[in-house]
């Protein structure tokens, strides 16, 4: 994808603490990450749905419902990297990701 493959891919890496070398012996296995492609896909359409669904009934501007929403994702998942201990780039990339989903999941609101 363009956010964990083209803009972040090696800071993303190094921050997660994933081994290139397992990734590709996996390739080499024919594991190709489709599956879980496929689940993360079907994450993102329901989230779309159920964002844009409450967007369109809540009596607010889509792009505030939108902005709010995000920012709601981003704190209940914050406490995860807390007692994860993960490093900050990795907090970063995550959750600015979730907080450019929503914030297009409203644009498209308001043009629908």
């Amino acid at each position: 994808g363009l956010w964990y493959g083209l803009i972040f891919r090696d800071a993303w890496i190094e921050a997660s603490g994933i081994d290139m070398a397992k990734v590709e012996a996996d390739r080499q296995a024919g594991k190709n990450g489709q599956k879980e492609m496929m689940i993360s896909l079907a994450i993102e359409v329901v989230t779309a749905v159920v964002a844009i669904f409450c967007i369109k009934t809540l009596d607010v501007s889509p792009l505030h419902a939108a902005v709010g929403m995000g920012v709601t994702a981003v704190l209940a998942s914050l406490k995860n990297y807390v007692f994860e201990q993960r490093p900050i780039k990795l907090i970063l990339i995550n959750e600015s990701y979730k907080l450019v989903c929503y914030l297009v999941e409203g644009i498209i609101a308001l043009i629908a």
